[in-house]
């Protein structure tokens, strides 16, 4: 069969058929959003390639094959080729000598260098002419290996589709329960623009931390913290949009001897930890600040609040009125021969010594395209008004669209238009217990004022609806005058 590809440009009217994600190549590739559609008498195949956990080696490649296959007809679509960092290299010299000889290349439709430093993902779009036997044909993943480093070259094939069913014509996609009359009483609002909002990232890495540590051990540690944050700090990096602001690592340390030698060592310790941090790189485009707690006894004493000990309000006592520069730990020593001091040296003072961290960074918001493959990545991190746009691809009152808005308000109850909207969407389906839910905490902000008329108009109350509705008209919503013109007619 003759091959014709064209490129594919997103229809948003053409009937689309969507298909679960699927693992492929030994569970290192996940295909998501499998998409097609007929427009035109073109067959469109659209999917998002996730490569995150690909582990190829530097001087090797793959190459990917999507395949419309039936028991009688098959076609291969046009490759993706992924070059590790070398590979890339060797692979752009050919190219290069190539042109220079004016020879024929044969090269891959997407050629990708494997950049770990950056989010491994992309959305496959193609479009080739459309036959009859494609009704029904599944779709593969065929997965290449080089044949290179005296390795012999292994073909990896899996089912990405089972048997495609392609919608045809341009029918209604209106989801299941959407009443298009109020559909079009509804109005769904924009969110308000989002300045770049700074998150942050916070945990714990649990050490035993003691005095005196050997060099080696204290390397180990150095290298054990360093290797986590880096890991934190490459996962933010990937993700489009993010930007850090800066690190902080904080060390706690529990009473151990001197607790003036305890500070000289912390002191040394925080300075060689950060040394270390800067020096491999953990955030070189961020601050970085490494503070040492040499004895944490804010921490013992909420431990110690928390157990059934005995002299337990003793211990606290004096913990909270002697301080530790005026004989705290000496005190503990002597009181009731020692006994709630050997309690804490068993007990409670293994528990302080950690690590916390604070990842700072800001994320601007996402376009389209990086908003859809964060969501493809099975991420929830979008905002509103990402959600919002990648809302806006579908067709209005469809599954997908709904499914978008009622998510943006799951992850964010408190925002407004986020309610508003999965309110609209609830009325389309006549659910006015689950609208009432959405707006009641809204039902002083003027953006609400048409939904809450429909809402009204559901529930009975004429009287209250046209209020709520002719507010809405006041401020220029357009639904709430069609609304009206409904609510005179008797609707």
């Amino acid at each position: 069969m003759k091959k014709l590809f064209t490129c594919l440009l997103i229809m948003l009217q053409a009937p689309v058929l969507f298909v679960a994600a699927q693992e492929a190549y030994k569970g290192q590739i996940y295909v998501a959003r499998q998409r097609f559609s007929l427009v035109e008498n073109q067959l469109q195949v659209e999917m998002d390639i996730n490569y995150e956990a690909l582990h190829l080696p530097s001087n090797e490649s793959l190459t990917l094959v999507p395949m419309l296959r039936t028991p009688s007809y098959s076609l291969s679509l046009p490759s993706v080729l992924i070059n590790g960092t070398e590979m890339h290299k060797a692979y752009n010299r050919e190219l290069d000598l190539s042109e220079k000889k004016s020879r024929d290349f044969v090269s891959p439709s997407v050629v990708i260098r494997d950049d770990k430093k950056n989010a491994r993902f992309l959305t496959y779009k193609v479009a080739v002419p459309y036959r009859d036997w494609m009704e029904e044909s599944v779709l593969f993943l065929r997965v290449e290996e080089c044949a290179c480093n005296g390795k012999q070259a292994a073909v990896y094939e899996d089912k990405i589709a089972d048997r495609i069913t392609i919608p045809h014509g341009a029918s209604s996609r209106l989801a299941p329960g959407i009443d298009s009359r109020y559909l079009s009483m509804v109005n769904i609002v924009a969110p308000a623009e989002e300045a770049n909002k700074v998150y942050y990232l916070r945990g714990t890495f649990p050490f035993e931390i003691s005095n005196n540590l050997k060099k080696n051990a204290l390397k180990k540690q150095h290298y054990e913290i360093y290797y986590r944050l880096r890991d934190l700090v490459s996962s933010i990096q990937s993700q489009a949009g993010n930007e850090l602001s800066y690190v902080h690592v904080t060390g706690y340390g529990a009473p151990i001897g001197d607790h003036r030698a305890n500070e000289r060592e912390a002191s040394i310790r925080a300075q060689a930890l950060k040394d270390y941090l800067r020096e491999y790189r953990v955030s070189a485009k961020a601050p970085l600040e490494v503070n040492w707690i040499p004895e944490d006894w804010d921490s013992i004493a909420s431990l110690v609040k928390r157990t059934d000990m005995i002299f337990r309000e003793a211990v606290l006592d004096v913990i909270n009125t002697v301080d530790v520069t005026q004989g705290r730990e000496r005190m503990l020593m002597q009181f009731a021969n020692g006994v709630p001091y050997k309690y804490l040296r068993e007990r409670i003072f293994q528990q302080v010594p950690r690590v916390n961290y604070e990842i700072a960074y800001t994320r601007a918001t996402l376009g389209l395209e990086d908003s859809r493959r964060v969501l493809a990545a099975g991420s929830s991190s979008l905002t509103v008004t990402e959600l919002y746009t990648v809302a806006n691809i579908y067709q209005r009152g469809s599954t997908e669209y709904n499914d978008m808005l009622d998510l943006s308000a799951r992850l964010f109850p408190d925002n407004a238009e986020a309610n508003i909207n999965a309110a609209a969407i609830a009325l389309a389906k006549k659910d006015t217990q689950r609208a009432r839910r959405y707006l009641e905490q809204f039902s002083a902000n003027p953006a609400a004022f048409n939904n809450l008329g429909v809402l009204y108009m559901l529930e009975g109350n004429r009287d209250k609806a046209e209020v709520y509705l002719q507010m809405a008209a006041s401020n220029g919503v357009e639904e709430a005058r069609r609304a009206l013109t409904q609510l005179k007619n008797g609707l």
